[in-house]
């Protein structure tokens, strides 16, 4: 199987000695692999010209089925390493508290039906304490807010749009969508600055400075504060309690969003129930 993977890294890279590197292999060791490949299939695989190294004819038509064949070899190996990996064992996961709160236990519920040996531990943090924890090793992936995330392979689960936060009976409570000129004037309470860049960063992206009433250390407390008809407030669909409180969600124009996802090293690095378990959380965010 690796002198097929080693056709599909040279046509991928264009160059022997660079396709050589990224498998870890010398150039000699590549070079011998799509000889041995040529003489198997009877036909000529590459060619040299003036434009560089290029597939012939006979490798351009044999090229989708090598690519099948690999993917297939893969899949096969996932299953297996799935179906002798799932028995027992941890899951690591950081995540932020609304999610924690709102969209995970959903999963969980239907992840440890299917895998009642699976041990799912949750270590909930700030989105910079989420990527230094997975940068320190200390849990397996993320899932977080991935807009302003760099340095991490990522998986987009959905998006979460950021809504005004009114107290009933405002007088915008009743809007359909709520414009940057009508929040002038508002007073505004968030969460405590160093824990609130997204508040700040929608109001710089719709061009809204705000006149704070307070800071508080979690939505459950604004929210209520709202409700109070202190102010109000802008916060992601997955932090409004719905139904809880005496307020009202009204969308913001022009709509601002913030991508959920899942982030992690090295997806080749992941466990095979670390895998699935993304699999699942997939599936969820469909829903949302």
């Amino acid at each position: 199987m690796r002198k097929y993977m080693a056709f599909l890294k040279v046509i991928e890279c264009g160059s022997f000695t660079i396709a050589a590197d990224e498998l870890n292999y010398t150039q000699s060791a590549v070079s011998q692999m799509i000889s041995a490949l040529e003489k198997e299939l009877k036909t000529t695989l590459f060619i040299r010209s003036k434009f560089g190294l290029q597939l012939t004819k006979e490798g351009e038509q044999l090229k989708p089925y090598i690519y099948d064949l690999v993917d297939s070899y893969n899949n096969l190996n996932e299953k297996s390493s799935a179906l002798s990996g799932l028995d027992s064992g941890i899951i690591r996961i950081t995540t932020f508290g609304t999610l924690a709160g709102g969209f995970l236990p959903k999963v969980f519920k239907k992840f440890s039906a299917d895998y009642p040996n699976i041990i799912l531990e949750t270590k909930q943090g700030h989105y910079r304490e989420i990527e230094h924890w997975l940068n320190k090793d200390m849990v397996d992936f993320g899932i977080t807010n991935i807009n302003d995330v760099k340095g991490f392979e990522e998986v987009i689960l959905f998006e979460d749009p950021f809504y005004v936060i009114l107290p009933a009976g405002h007088k915008y409570s009743d809007e359909e969508e709520i414009t940057p000129e009508q929040l002038k004037g508002e007073a505004f309470i968030a969460l405590n600055e160093e824990r609130d860049m997204e508040f700040l960063n929608v109001l710089r992206a719709v061009n809204v400075e705000p006149d704070m009433k307070c800071r508080l250390d979690d939505y459950n407390s604004i929210q209520a504060m709202i409700e109070q008809g202190i102010g109000i407030s802008i916060m992601p669909k997955l932090a409004y309690l719905s139904g809880r409180f005496n307020i009202k969600a009204v969308p913001l124009k022009p709509t601002v969003i913030r991508n959920i996802g899942v982030i992690y090293k090295n997806k080749n690095q992941l466990s095979p129930s670390s895998r699935i378990f993304i699999n699942y959380l997939c599936e969820e965010g469909k829903k949302f």
